[in-house]
């Protein structure tokens, strides 16, 4: 059985740093912007006035110059047949998001990353270098690679009977798969911000195995991955763009809907080796 609401890991604070577009008017309804034009600059900060002096050095001649050619998008026919390892399977990730802002540019399709995560046959030996547990807390989050710093890519060591919190995604998009253990997804729908507490809207259950993969975005809903099992669980955790790392997300109380806004800035470890500050958990 879960542990009770109350005593989840969060680290909350009063003034949270500035958040992406749908958290700006306290609305917690899915936005319906792509997450590659919400850029947090574009909401908080006053456009740069560039000069308007042309170079010296500029060509005479603009016709000259070469057009920038798009990347071209990857295919599922360009993944391997069998990643072979870990390391492969994270370079296969960096590949596929590029230097983009993430899965909702034009360039990343999310079901290539699904299936890459799919190809990929989890072993412990691989990535056992990452999974660092601690019986304290329900779970850690820990740093693999930040994939040309358009997301992170996590570890997360779930001990048995524990869970997170009801949480949303910071307007990013994560795709999960097993890599020991079984873990169960519970998703809800988000909150009418303006109703009455009341219980969370539960929209289904379901439960997955090693090597299994899924995905979830706000604009699916909201969720809570829990460990219902005597053992501990092990999931991937490909969270782009990185949004929640740098603003952090709101977690909800299941039997009255409310909010909080919660700090995931910190790591328990970061490639393998311990970080001294507490990390927040949702």
């Amino acid at each position: 059985m879960l542990t009770a609401p109350g005593i989840y890991a969060t680290s909350l604070h009063s003034s949270p740093a500035p958040l992406p577009d749908k958290y700006a008017n306290g609305s917690m309804r899915p936005s319906t912007q792509s997450s590659s034009s919400a850029s947090p600059a574009s909401t908080s900060q006053t456009p740069i006035q560039t000069s308007p002096t042309t170079p010296s050095t500029a060509p005479e001649n603009t016709s000259q110059l070469l057009p920038l050619t798009p990347r071209p998008l990857p295919k599922v026919s360009d993944i391997p047949a069998q990643i072979p390892d870990f390391d492969a399977l994270v370079a296969e990730l960096r590949r596929q998001l590029g230097f983009t802002s993430g899965i909702d540019s034009a360039d990343v399709d999310v079901e290539n990353l699904k299936e890459a995560m799919r190809r990929y046959i989890s072993s412990r030996k691989e990535w056992g270098k990452f999974a660092l547990e601690d019986p304290s807390r329900n779970y850690t989050r820990n740093g693999v690679d930040t994939l040309n710093e358009k997301a992170n890519l996590l570890v997360l060591v779930w001990n048995p009977g524990k869970g997170s919190l009801i949480h949303d995604h910071s307007n990013a998009h994560c795709v999960m798969k097993i890599l020991e253990g079984e873990l169960v997804e519970t998703q809800y729908k988000f909150p009418d911000p303006n109703a009455p507490p009341r219980p969370m809207d539960k929209q289904k259950v379901t439960e997955y195995g090693k090597d299994e993969v899924t995905y979830i975005s706000d604009e699916i809903g909201l969720h809570r991955m829990s460990n219902e099992t005597d053992k501990i669980a092990i999931s991937l955790h490909l969270y782009t763009p990185p949004w929640a790392a740098k603003y952090g997300c709101y977690s909800f109380n299941e039997k009255t809907s409310k909010q909080i806004w919660t700090d995931l800035s910190n790591l328990y470890s970061d490639k393998g080796v311990l970080c001294g500050k507490m990390s927040s958990h949702v």
